[in-house]
C-alpha cells in the first residue's frame, strides 16, 4: 500500500506535471516547495532525534567538567593559605570546563532551554552563565565592598550599565556571575599592552587566615559561590536535555513543527550576530578588552570551540563521555552544505597554545592557523607586530571572520528552500 507521503508526493508531482502552462510558474514553485518540505520530514525528524542527544551529552559534559572545578574550588577556598600552583590548578579546570561548554553556545536563540525562561521556570540562563563584556570595576567597588553571600551575587546581575552611576565610568554590563566573573576572579584585570593574561590575581587574593571580614576571603567566598551558582544552572540546561526525565523539554522539541526553522534561526543568529557578529568585530579597532575571554586569553579557544560545536550538529557527530553519531545537518541543507563545511574549517583556524598554567596542553602550531597570542594579534592594528602576529591578524580578519559571517548567509538561503525567512535581525551581517 502507497503510504501518505509518498500518495502526497504522487498528488504534488501529477498536479505540477499535468499544468506548465507560464501563468503557473509561481504556483509550481510553491508546490515544488510543498514537496521537498513533505519528503524532507523524516530527514527532520531525524536530525532533531540527533540534535537532542548532542545536546543532552554535551551539556553533560559541560555539567560534570564544572562540578569538577567546583570540586577544585571548595578544596581551594577551605585552606587559609592556598599555593600558587593550586590557583594555576583552577585556572587549568576553569579552562578545560570552557571547552565543553563553548559547544553548546550553537544551541542559543533556538527557542530552546538556555534562552528561553518558560522552559527553566522562568528563570532567563543565559545572561547569567556567559554574559559578556562584565565591567570589573562593578566587581571592584561593588560586589567585593559588599557581604558576599550566593543569593546576593544573583540579584547583583544587573545587565547593562547605564547612567551616571556605572563604576569607573565603564559602560560594560554589570555582571557578578557566570564564566566571565569566575574568570576576572582568577585572573584579575588584563590591563592595555600587557600581552599576557591577568597578573594581579595571586594566591594571596583568596588568603583566609585574617578573618572573614578581609578582602581576600570575600574573593575566596565569592568564588566558591560563583562557581556553585554556574554548576546549579548547568544542572538545568542538562536536565533539560534529559530525555528520561517526563518534565524535561525533549518531547516537546522532537514533536513540535517549528523546532527545525528554529534550529536554522538559532544558528544563523548566533554566527552572524553573537560569534560573528558582536564578539570578532568587536576586536577590530585593536581594543584588548574587546576580546570573549580578555582576562584569561582564552579567546581563541572561545572561537574554536563555537565552531566545533557547529560542526558537531553539521556532522551529527559529538565526542565526549559518551560518543554520538547520527544524522547531520549536512543531509538538510542541499546546495549549501559543502559550502558550509568549508566555512565551519576556515573558522576552526585557531591554535590552541595559550595555556600558561599548564604548557602540556598547548598544542603545535604551523603558519596555516592563528597562532600568536590573540591580544598581541589584535593589538597590531594600532602598533607594529611581528611578521607572525601581522599575518594571523590577516588570517583573523579576512578569512575566518567573514567565514562565520558567511554560514549565516547560506542558513538564510537554505532556511528560504524550506519556505522559513530568516531575516537579519539581531544579525550583524557585512
Amino acid at each position: 500500500m502507497t503510504s501518505m507521503r509518498n500518495l502526497t508526493f504522487v498528488l504534488l508531482l501529477g498536479l505540477v506535471l499535468n499544468d506548465c502552462t507560464p501563468e503557473k510558474e509561481n504556483s509550481d514553485a510553491n508546490l515544488l516547495a510543498a514537496i521537498a518540505l513533505v519528503g524532507s520530514a523524516p530527514n527532520q525528524s531525524a536530525f532533531l532525534e540527533t540534535y537532542s542527544q548532542i545536546a543532552f551529552e554535551n551539556y553533560s559534559d559541560a555539567y560534570s567538567d564544572v562540578v569538577a572545578l567546583r570540586q577544585k574550588v571548595t578544596t581551594f577556598t577551605a585552606k587559609a593559605s592556598p599555593s600558587l600552583s593550586e590557583l594555576n590548578e583552577l585556572k587549568t579546570y576553569w579552562r578545560k570546563a570552557r571547552r565543553s561548554y563553548l559547544q553548546t553556545e550553537i544551541f542559543r536563540f533556538s527557542q530552546g532551554p538556555i534562552d528561553n525562561p518558560a522552559l527553566t521556570g522562568g528563570v532567563e540562563l543565559e545572561p547569567l552563565m556567559n554574559a559578556w563584556p562584565l565591567d570589573e570595576g562593578y566587581i571592584d567597588t561593588v560586589i567585593l565592598t559588599g557581604t558576599i553571600t550566593k543569593q546576593g551575587l544573583i540579584d547583583a546581575n544587573g545587565g547593562d550599565c547605564s547612567g551616571g552611576n556605572c563604576p569607573d565610568g565603564d559602560s560594560a554590563k554589570n555582571i557578578s556571575v557566570g564564566w566571565h566573573a569566575i574568570e576576572y576572579l582568577l585572573w584579575g584585570a588584563d590591563a592595555q599592552n600587557n600581552f599576557t593574561p591577568g597578573t594581579s590575581i595571586t594566591q594571596t587574593n583568596f588568603t583566609t587566615a585574617n578573618g572573614a571580614g578581609s578582602a581576600a576571603a570575600k574573593r575566596s567566598a565569592y568564588l566558591l559561590y560563583a562557581t556553585e551558582i554556574l554548576e546549579a544552572h548547568l544542572l538545568l540546561l542538562k536536565n533539560s536535555w534529559d530525555p528520561t526525565l517526563s518534565t524535561s523539554y525533549v518531547a516537546k522539541f522532537k514533536s513540535s513543527a517549528t523546532s527545525f526553522e528554529n534550529i536554522l534561526r538559532g544558528i544563523a543568529r548566533f554566527s552572524g550576530g553573537e560569534w560573528g557578529g558582536e564578539r570578532m568585530t568587536g576586536v577590530f579597532g585593536g581594543e584588548q578588552e574587546e576580546e570573549h575571554s580578555c582576562f584569561s586569553d582564552n579567546t581563541k579557544a572561545d572561537f574554536y570551540f563555537d565552531a566545533k560545536g557547529l560542526d558537531n550538529l553539521y556532522n551529527g557527530t559529538y565526542s565526549g563521555s559518551k560518543t554520538i553519531s547520527g544524522y547531520g545537518l549536512k543531509n538538510l541543507l542541499g546546495n549549501e552544505s559543502s559550502y558550509i563545511k568549508e566555512r565551519i574549517a576556515t573558522a576552526e583556524l585557531f591554535c590552541l597554545n595559550e595555556f600558561t598554567e599548564d604548557v602540556s596542553l598547548n598544542q603545535a602550531c604551523n603558519s596555516s592557523i592563528v597562532s600568536s597570542r590573540f591580544d598581541r594579534m589584535i593589538a597590531t592594528v594600532n602598533v607594529s607586530g611581528s611578521v607572525t602576529e601581522n599575518a594571523d591578524y590577516n588570517i583573523f580578519r579576512y578569512q575566518i571572520q567573514p567565514a562565520v559571517q558567511e554560514i549565516a548567509k547560506a542558513l538564510q538561503r537554505s532556511a528560504a528552500s524550506y519556505g522559513v525567512s530568516i531575516g537579519d535581525d539581531g544579525l550583524v551581517l557585512q
